[in-house]
């Protein structure tokens, strides 16, 4: 019985980390690791789908890594580009004030968002189709012709 009781946190721990690796978990604030790395091969939210075509590595001024993604999204027949850029910072507050920063130089106007816990801020302009957000140390850029393919992409993401 003392096997059991000694066991049990033990399994139920593993299995909690198995559970965070197949679900994305990351610890965001900040990410340590290679934001390519972060980047789902697929996405999806309700029946729209997201499929990483293609992704390198990019130069975003001010972060210490960043990739830029094109992915496609598939809705029943219709599918359509969506470019992702995903740039890592080495802090939250830098992350978020690069998204300040940016809403000021362009007179728009800022909201705040929380998504998985994590709270950061969210810009969007051209009438939706582009979105601007942090999450963590992670300010993160997409755009697509049509702005629900946009939010759709946003939501379908895990950071």
């Amino acid at each position: 019985m003392k096997t059991i009781s000694t066991l049990a946190p033990l399994l139920l721990l593993f299995f909690a980390c198995r559970l965070c690796s197949m679900t994305g978990g990351h610890d965001l604030n900040p990410y340590k690791g290679s934001v390519k790395d972060l980047l789902p091969k697929e996405a999806s939210v309700g029946l729209v789908k997201f499929k990483l075509d293609t992704s390198q590595s990019a130069d975003f001024a001010g972060a210490k890594d960043a990739v830029k993604a094109n992915y496609t999204m598939q809705a029943g027949s219709i599918s359509l580009p969506v470019q992702l850029t995903v740039a890592n910072f080495d802090s939250s507050q830098d992350a978020a004030a690069a998204v300040e920063a940016f809403a000021n130089k362009h007179n728009l106007s800022l909201e705040s968002k929380t998504k998985s816990g994590t709270r950061g801020q969210r810009i969007t302009w051209d009438n939706g189709k582009t979105i601007m957000w942090s999450n963590g140390s992670l300010q993160c850029l997409a755009s697509s012709n049509v702005p629900k393919t946009t939010s759709n992409l946003e939501e379908a993401l895990p950071f």
